[in-house]
């Protein structure tokens, strides 16, 4: 129902790390190294991203590239992607509760999340950002990556989110564990990977959640099953994957800015009807990636995938346009979204090739990509309240009422087509140049209660350029241009978008990877724009007349001088307004909600390697950011916060068992909750601890 939430916000309101070189030395620019398998992360620091989609190392591409890897995931305990993007620059996660249609923020614009490279319909985000089970590793790409990703309703223009999921190996090897804690946690997983002879092997990733919530009545269950097959290890190589999961939660509305600090007011009160009907999400991927070496310089890839979503939504919540409340005292209303379905089909086939031509290095990259979606939906209010809730009184409490009543019905389908080449040329052994250009072609429809739009389509083109220059061995200068470019969702079939909604962005800075220091990173400043934004004017019709910027500067940064620590701090400042509305003036100059101006975190362990300590490993860390606003015009601001977590952990033989206690001194601060976009927070996780037990052979 979080889609048909959004949907009705829409027209109601304003639309709304690190990487480096490792101690090892890169085995070169080869085709073989385009696919990032699993491994074991011996730390932080990585060179390549399958994100970069060549072998070129993260050093040498002249974009912000960041990665989390798996050793940073289990030394955190982290166990949720929100968690895990906390640790990067200038990225404000959605939350595990904002689990429809909430996308996470890059450097203040929306983002999308891909797993291993493909969409599951971005619009939508109905990917399980609860679980980092069978997860390799994290990769953020920032900016506009258009060039070489698309699928849905287009191909990202704000950055790239990019999953990356283990791989099945030839070294047999078996690991459970199992988590518990606050809020009644029980959290079994297991990861078992099994050579079924010399080029085949098999892998199943699970995990199952149940838990309560910090918000009172809310309960989580979350199911997740990876299982995954590999046929061939050298030359050829056919992936095949299959990624399930299911999420059942109480669906919650966010809080009432006026009511965050009242006095009498129970912040984690819940905000509607107890009793209401749980939110199911289930979301089923099959993956193909099919690889093969045509020759030393040359590799083929084909990649496929299927997607099924479908979405049981059902919410109760206040509706501030509709009954202002009378003190404490809020009417709640009720509204759901059945059997929404979406099914989407994606195809990718590319070429990788290495040559030289005189002295001059290059690494090409060329393909095309189709994706096609429908997606089937209905949603529904009952606009009359069920009860009035008062926050003060913490027996209040309101039934939910019919569960079902008459719904708008949504039939919209996307096609996008898009080809793309790009060359990464070396000239000198220190000059990185990069160009790279995409056409794309989107064709969509779009369906209101037996209504269709006209066939929407656009044509579009978008370059990237970008160089980088190695100054020493380990430093680098970077300089990056690109455009991005995806249709927009209006819900209003008959209106015909005229363009689609672009990106552009600048972005420069210094990349450094040195070894004796132990020493790397990124330092960047960037620049941008988000144009033909689509707004409601107040007749209820979309239109693009509008423009968002975002600037500001990023620093991610990993200093690792031995074995023993490692330490990673991150920082943005960033700056994201309004700078075009045509039918709101008054917006512009206004800054867009959800991004703090000033954002960062640290985070330190200390790992025994030998002495009587052998095995133990400590950790502390610090999440910091200044206040964001929760809607367009600004009316109300959350306060800045810091907050601290700490973690330890006793490794001996296959055994393994971590502690890790969150929000270390009880802090009580609010975030923007995105619910209607209305002025509604969501208050921080209180203090809480958690112990993992896990065997690994």
């Amino acid at each position: 129902m979080r889609t048909s939430l959004i949907a009705l916000g829409a027209a109601l309101a304003v639309a709304a790390p690190a990487q480096a070189e490792t101690a090892e030395q890169s085995t070169g620019w080869t085709p073989t190294e385009i696919v990032v398998t699993a491994r074991k992360d011996e730390g932080y620091k990585v060179t390549d991203a399958a994100s970069l989609r060549t072998p070129v190392p993260i050093l040498e591409t002249p974009q912000s590239v960041q990665v989390l890897t798996r050793t940073l995931i289990d030394e955190q305990n982290l166990t949720t992607l929100s968690e895990a993007l906390r640790n990067i620059s200038g990225v404000v996660p959605a939350q595990p509760s904002e689990a429809v249609l909430i996308k996470p923020i890059v450097r203040g614009f929306s983002s999308e999340i891909y797993v291993d490279g493909l969409p599951q319909y971005g619009d939508a985000s109905t990917y399980d950002p609860s679980s980092l089970v069978g997860v390799e590793r994290i990769e953020v790409a920032k900016g506009p990556t258009s060039q070489l990703f698309g699928g849905g309703t287009g191909a990202p223009v704000g950055g790239l989110i990019n999953v990356i999921s283990v791989s099945p190996e030839q070294k047999a090897s078996y690991s459970a564990a199992f988590r518990t804690g606050s809020f009644s946690t029980i959290q079994p997983s297991i990861d078992i990977n099994q050579p079924l002879g010399e080029n085949v092997a098999a892998r199943i990733a699970a995990e199952y959640v149940d838990a309560d919530d910090a918000i009172d009545a809310v309960t989580n269950k979350r199911i997740t099953i990876a299982p995954s097959l590999r046929i061939g290890f050298d030359d050829t190589s056919l992936v095949l994957r299959v990624n399930y999961n299911r999420i059942e939660q109480l669906e919650y509305s966010g809080l009432p800015f006026a009511m965050a600090g009242y006095p009498g007011v129970n912040p984690f009160h819940f905000t509607g009807a107890k009793n209401g009907p749980k939110t199911t999400i289930e979301n089923l991927a099959l993956t193909g990636v099919f690889t093969h070496r045509l020759s030393d310089n040359l590799t083929a890839q084909i990649r496929v995938r299927s997607y099924q979503n479908t979405t049981n939504e059902h919410g109760s919540f206040p509706y501030l346009a509709f009954y202002p409340p009378v003190g404490t005292v809020y009417p709640i209303i009720t509204a759901y979204m059945p059997d929404v379905t979406i099914d989407e089909m994606t195809f990718d086939g590319s070429l990788t090739g290495t040559f030289s031509t005189g002295g001059i290095e290059h690494v090409l990259i060329a393909g095309a990509q189709y994706d096609r979606v429908d997606y089937h939906g209905a949603m529904g209010f009952n606009l009359f309240p069920v009860g009035f809730l008062d926050y003060a009184d913490p027996n209040s409490d309101v039934p939910f009422g019919p569960e079902t009543y008459p719904t708008d019905k949504y039939v919209n389908t996307y096609r996008t087509l898009g080809l793309y080449a790009q060359d990464q040329i070396t000239i000198g052994g220190r000059l990185h140049v990069l160009a790279g250009l995409r056409y794309s072609r989107l064709e969509s429809t779009e369906g209101f209660n037996g209504i269709f739009s006209p066939k929407h389509s656009f044509n579009r083109v978008d370059p990237r350029v970008g160089v980088t220059f190695d100054v020493t061995d380990g430093v680098a200068l970077f300089a990056g241009y690109a455009t991005g470019s995806r249709a927009s969702i209006f819900f209003n079939p008959m209106v015909v978008p005229t363009t689609p909604e672009t990106s552009r962005s600048w972005e420069g800075g210094l990349k450094f990877a040195l070894r004796d220091l132990g020493l790397s990173g990124t330092i960047a400043a960037f620049h941008q724009t988000r144009n033909n934004v689509p707004l409601i004017d107040p007749f209820g019709t979309t239109r693009q007349v509008g423009q968002q910027r975002s600037k500001g500067l990023e620093a991610d940064l990993i200093w690792e001088p031995s074995k023993s620590f490692s330490l990673l701090a991150s920082y943005a400042y960033t700056r994201a307004q309004v700078t075009k509305d045509d039918f709101n003036p008054a917006n512009i100059g206004q800054n867009l909600t959800r991004v703090p101006e000033h954002s960062g975190r640290i985070a330190a362990r200390y790992r025994f390697v030998d002495g009587p300590l052998k095995g133990f490993g400590l950790g502390a860390g610090m999440t910091a950011a200044s206040g964001a606003y929760t809607t367009l015009p600004n009316t109300d601001k959350t306060g800045g916060y810091a907050v601290f977590d700490a973690q330890a952990s006793y490794e001996t033989g296959p055994f393994r068992i971590s502690a890790t206690i969150t929000n270390l001194t009880n802090k009580l601060y609010f975030q923007p909750y995105l619910y209607l976009n209305q002025s509604v927070v969501r208050p921080g996780t209180p203090r809480s601890a958690f112990v993992t037990l896990s065997v690994k052979y």
